[in-house]
């Protein structure tokens, strides 16, 4: 059976390391040794690159005009089982066999599969959460800005310059933004790992966010690691002119492997999650 990970505070009986079969090095890992023990872990698991491969070529294949050949209906699901698939039910996937792998618990793909399965409506239930608090919060923390500005009179573009009131309406905007996208970053971990309920998920993340001493750190790995990852597909393809022919085979690559690399993300995002929650 797929192991559960929760907090101390949420265990029944002792909630020690030896207790949870987990050992003293896998918590004493920095972000940089997860991503390696996540590559390393691909290499025990080809489940996860052959999972991965399927929905990338869905994806590719959804890039090309054969898929035209379907009803656009058809069209819209498909894209929308692939999205599914490859942001939620892979991360899952990759989270339990990361679990078993840190207690010493290996998983089988159907019991990985299980618990991905199992869990879908609750981390339907988390993306929505999500989506709606980091769309939602930053606005009502900017929306006093907006009033103040529209009480100065005359036109703020006029008295400051396009470029000052794009720049801080953007900080406004962004630092709440990415504050909480950091804050309640593993909250699909916890919800998938744990079993927590949506809410309960956010709230294990802010936890294991507040706690997390390297924090600066790992948001600064976060957001340059999730910005190559969607730069890469638009970078390679136009390096260089005398590349043109070949662009349409570097653009295939390059999102393929961009694709493939967030999996390596996710990996780690799991084991950071149980570091936090056992530490």
């Amino acid at each position: 059976m797929a192991p559960t990970i929760k907090a101390r505070d949420d265990v029944d009986g002792c909630g020690c390391l030896e207790c949870r079969n987990i050992e003293a090095t896998a918590t004493r890992r920095s972000v940089l040794d997860a991503l390696v023990w996540s590559v390393r872990l691909f290499r025990s698991y080809p489940s996860i690159v052959v999972f991965a491969g399927v929905i990338i070529l869905a994806n590719r294949l959804l890039e090309t005009d054969a898929i035209n050949v379907l009803p656009m209906p058809a069209i819209s699901v498909f894209e929308i089982l692939t999205g599914f698939a490859f942001i939620i039910l892979i991360r899952a996937y990759v989270g339990t066999i990361v679990a078993g792998e840190l207690t010493g618990n290996p998983v089988t793909r159907r019991e990985g599969l299980r618990r991905s399965i199992a869990r879908t409506p609750a981390l339907v239930g988390v993306i929505i959460f999500t989506v709606v608090s980091v769309l939602t919060i930053p606005f009502l923390l900017v929306l006093p800005l907006l009033v103040l500005v529209g009480m100065i009179p005359g036109n703020p573009v006029d008295l400051l310059g396009f470029p000052v009131v794009a720049a801080v309406g953007g900080i406004a905007f962004a630092v709440p933004f990415l504050f909480l996208l950091f804050k309640i970053w593993f909250a699909l971990e916890a919800c998938v790992i744990g079993q927590y309920g949506p809410l309960k998920s956010f709230r294990v993340s802010w936890r294991i966010t507040t706690n997390y001493r390297g924090k600066f750190f790992l948001i600064g790995v976060i957001v340059i690691g999730s910005a190559l990852s969607l730069f890469l597909p638009t970078y390679v393809p136009g390096m260089g002119t005398s590349l043109a022919p070949l662009n349409p085979v570097l653009s295939i690559i390059s999102s393929s492997v961009s694709e493939l690399l967030s999996i390596v993300w996710a990996s780690a995002y799991a084991h950071i999650y149980v570091q936090g929650v056992v530490s």
